[in-house]
């Protein structure tokens, strides 16, 4: 019974080092001028709100089907690209996976390269307007 509680103690105070490791790291990283910039901050925040209503946008209009979709459209081919309707989500994935990585490399560049920096975070901003016009007229030509 002893070797148990033992074992539960050091258990115990290797995750309370480890969240206090993590903690510091996150307040370390908050704590750069990157985070505190109120344009970047912005941009950023109207991007993540951009993706979280492409994300419900097409939960809400996408309907389950059989048969596949058409997911890519180009004006001198027509139809390009079908699948199904799971790939649909493909969308908003790429556009949170463009926001963490513009993200991370704006937070590394922001000390040496603020321009880039700016324009890093516009593209963001741009990609997801983009994404929610794709969105919007794949659900209209499926519908």
């Amino acid at each position: 019974m002893q070797e148990e509680d033992k074992f539960i103690k050091i258990v115990s105070r290797r995750i309370i080092i480890l969240k206090n490791f993590l903690l510091s790291g996150c307040k370390i990283i908050v704590a750069r001028p990157y985070w505190k910039d109120k344009q970047i901050m912005a941009i950023l925040f109207l991007s993540v709100l951009l993706n979280i209503f492409i994300w419900i946008f097409l939960f809400q209009n996408q309907k389950e089907n059989d048969y596949p979709i058409i997911l890519h459209y180009n004006l001198f081919f027509g139809v390009d690209y079908l699948g199904n309707y799971e790939k649909i989500y493909l969308i908003p994935l790429s556009g949170l996976i463009i926001i963490i990585i513009n993200s991370i490399l704006g937070h590394l560049l922001y000390l040496k390269e603020k321009l880039a920096v700016y324009f890093l975070v516009f593209i963001i901003f741009i990609v997801q307007i983009f994404l929610l016009i794709n969105s919007y007229l794949i659900i209209k030509i499926n519908s």
